[in-house]
């Protein structure tokens, strides 16, 4: 069993977040780890919150879609407080994460911080990272 997580992108013109799923490793530690340490610039983010499924997310982002056992297309959101509600329910995502275009933020299903993003290196910085 996975644990699944949305990877989104917001564009500040129109406020639209586009989201690929992620179906393992979703946690903080595994994807949230991988976005900072990989995928930490607009191009890299953009990438991965745009490039539809993955079964998982590696360091080499073309061994990633190469290795995805599906090719469902990204969903687009209107605004980030609709990414908040509803991404949870897409494909029963536990984590989601969102590049604002300076840094990756995630918000957790169920805990105390639910719809509410907090920023992704600060949380590995925690742990000891």
């Amino acid at each position: 069993m996975g644990t699944h997580a949305m990877i989104g992108i917001w564009n500040a013109d129109t406020g639209v977040v586009t989201a690929s799923y992620v179906h393992y490793d979703g946690y903080v530690e595994g994807v949230g780890r991988m976005l900072v340490e990989h995928y930490n610039d607009y191009i890299g983010a953009a990438f991965v919150a745009t490039g539809g499924y993955l079964s998982g997310l590696e360091s080499d982002y073309a061994k990633s879609r190469k290795e995805s056992v599906h090719n469902d297309p990204a969903t687009h959101y209107s605004s980030v407080e609709e990414y908040a509600f509803e991404g949870y329910d897409y494909a029963c995502a536990h984590y989601l994460y969102l590049w604002d275009g300076e840094a990756w933020f995630f918000a957790e299903r169920g805990s105390n911080r639910n719809r509410q993003f907090e920023e992704v290196q600060m949380n590995l910085a925690k742990v000891g990272a």
